[in-house]
């Protein structure tokens, strides 16, 4: 855990809002970078290139397709449609913790924005959230170098939960007798994704497009069909039979 700590000075990237905005900085040169004028390779060099390379800007012009690799088409839920995102995936090493007790940590941090998920974690009083707190930066920090997501648009979708092997200890009794301890071990994964909020998501068929447009579809059963719920308001007149303990108007 400390050899955790000094190298995450060695590499000047913490949790804290000075490692934030080191983490901005180095995604806006990465951007700034990416948008700069590519220089012109010579002769020398277009002769040098690989046959590999070649093979593959033949079948990329030939499919015509602009869209990035490391973009995932992946479905927003039932009824959300699809949309194209950036996806980054972590997974820490098993460390002595119940999956039990991990699990409600996992349950906290799923859908938070990633710097939020870190905050949560900073003032936890659970003892596994330092870890999670280390392995949430270094996402962080792999998605900004590897992927080049923005870390204002990056939320947690998804943390599971993993068992590891158990150690085994004598628990010693009385008469002789002797039982077995289990000590156990888990790890937790994590995918980070990144909101893209120009892109509105994808309809699969003409329900998701409905559902998306914000007109409600009418189901074909007999006698029920979905309508929007009209306030009533109090009818004084009106005798109040087996009332609830709560108001239903």
């Amino acid at each position: 855990m400390f050899g955790l700590v000094r190298s995450f000075g060695r590499l000047g990237v913490s949790s804290g809002p000075t490692g934030a905005r080191l983490l901005h900085t180095t995604y806006a040169s990465l951007v700034n970078k990416k948008s700069e004028t590519p220089v012109r390779p010579s002769a020398a060099d277009q002769s040098a290139s690989s046959v590999f390379a070649a093979t593959t800007a033949a079948q990329s012009s030939s499919s015509g397709s602009a869209i990035p690799q490391d973009l995932h088409t992946v479905s927003l839920g039932k009824g959300q449609g699809t949309a194209r995102i950036r996806e980054y995936t972590y997974s820490t090493a098993n460390f002595h913790v119940s999956p039990r007790k991990l699990r409600l940590i996992g349950n906290q941090i799923t859908g938070l924005p990633l710097t939020e998920a870190i905050r949560q974690m900073q003032f936890s009083a659970k003892k596994a959230a330092t870890k999670i707190r280390h392995s949430l930066v270094w996402a962080r920090k792999n998605a900004v170098f590897q992927k080049e997501m923005n870390p204002d648009n990056m939320f947690v979708k998804l943390a599971r939960v993993g068992k590891g092997k158990y150690r085994k200890r004598l628990d010693p009794k009385a008469r002789g007798r002797f039982g077995v301890i289990r000590i156990p071990y888990s790890h937790m994964k994590y995918v980070v994704w990144e909101k893209r909020p120009e892109e509105k998501p994808q309809a699969r068929n003409a329900v998701e497009r409905a559902l998306l447009a914000g007109d409600l579809p009418k189901r074909k059963v007999k006698g029920f069909t979905l309508t929007k719920k009209v306030w009533m308001p109090l009818t004084e007149n009106k005798p109040v039979i087996n009332p609830k303990s709560f108001y239903n108007w």
